[in-house]
């Protein structure tokens, strides 16, 4: 096989080598535990505190709390605020954040889960008629990671502080960060963040909180992260994560306008008598859920596969499952629900392997419906 396109970008982006050449140079050279009192403990640490600055971005009055995952920031979260009353949610959330809640569920605690409309956008005012003054903490995903609908995280989190100013609002920004422009709203409490999403290393992540929030710790150990995540920081990763990030929110409106003609040609060059799109037209331009109605998904990634072109079918976190969750709660077209293919991007992505791998995705569904002999 010569080449492969990758277009499974939703699911994790090749790192950035050439940041990632100089983070590894800078971790040679300050290779020290950050904990210690020595001078190059000492820098280090200095140095982990400009890192996380760089993670915040155009944001204000905010923290950042490193861990090793969007999964262990949702969880951090989650199991560290949702401990009374009810819990208020949505069915188009990461699994990271639905299957903590069925954990959490079991203990006692209530959990509502709001509609989703067509295309995978929480039902706003659904949502906010599940909230009263018993409600603890509200969660949100940003960019639905599926279908790519993006919900206006700002104005909900205004809404839901309306509504209960005691509550804990948090949001899922791994499909968002880096990529779509957003500074947090003040009302936006936490946010969880990845850096294997945009360009950086498996194994880092972030959860960005209000400044003055005290977050309950969640790993217990030294006391890192002001007590709140214990465990020798990983400074390999959080170098390239900041390295990547400035200068994704440096290119982030060239870069989206570049997506959105990526998006453009996929939603333009599907056989539509094969296809039918799922993302919504005003979801992010990062990611293209279509189906291929009464075919099935799976065969038509494998077949793909075999010749070097990579899509997905939904969720990696959840690629064992029959059908997707998130889907099927606004759908229960079990034809559509076979068929669904993920297509999501990176700027490394270029026009010509995204028309080439239509052509083909086009050729595989004609194969596989009997219309072709080939």
């Amino acid at each position: 096989m010569d080449k492969i396109i990758y277009l499974d970008n939703a699911a994790t982006t090749k790192p950035d080598v050439k940041k990632l050449e100089l983070a590894t140079k800078y971790y040679e050279e300050n290779y020290f535990n950050p904990s210690s009192l020595y001078r190059g403990g000492r820098k280090v640490s200095c140095d982990i505190s400009l890192f996380k600055s760089a993670l915040l971005g155009k944001n204000r009055f905010k923290k950042v709390i490193l861990t090793s995952c969007g999964t262990e920031s949702d969880n951090t979260a989650i199991f560290g605020f949702c401990k009374r009353g009810n819990v208020v949610s949505t069915m188009g959330e990461h699994s990271a954040i639905y299957n903590s809640l069925m954990k959490i569920k079991e203990k006692g605690i209530e959990i509502r889960l709001a509609k989703l409309t067509k295309g995978g956008a929480v039902d706003q005012e659904d949502l906010y008629s599940k909230i009263d003054k018993d409600t603890c903490f509200v969660s949100v995903v940003h960019v639905n990671n599926e279908t790519g609908a993006i919900n206006p995280i700002n104005l909900i989190a205004d809404r839901v502080k309306e509504i209960n100013p005691s509550c804990i609002f948090h949001s899922d920004g791994v499909q968002a960060y880096g990529k779509i422009e957003c500074v947090l709203s003040e009302n936006v409490d936490l946010y969880s963040v990845s850096a294997h999403k945009i360009g950086g290393l498996k194994g880092t992540g972030a959860l960005i909180c209000k400044e003055k929030l005290n977050v309950p710790p969640y790993i217990i150990g030294g006391g890192q992260e002001g007590g709140v995540r214990s465990g020798t920081e990983n400074v390999l990763g959080l170098k390239l994560f900041a390295d990547v990030y400035t200068e994704r929110l440096e290119k982030i409106n060239s870069n989206y306008e570049k997506m959105r003609r990526l998006k453009e040609i996929v939603t333009s060059g599907i056989n539509k008598d094969l296809f039918t799109v799922i993302s919504p037209d005003n979801g992010s331009s990062y990611i293209v859920s279509a189906s291929a109605v009464g075919l099935r998904g799976a065969v038509l990634q494998n077949m793909l596969d075999d010749e070097g072109i990579i899509v997905g079918t939904g969720s990696a976190c959840s690629s064992k499952k029959p059908f997707s969750r998130i889907i099927s709660s606004f759908t229960k077209n079990q034809n559509l629900l076979n068929g669904v293919i993920r297509i999501s991007f990176s700027p490394d992505t270029n026009e010509e392997d995204v028309k080439y791998a239509v052509e083909r995705l086009n050729f595989n569904a004609l194969k596989l419906s009997g219309k072709i002999n080939k």
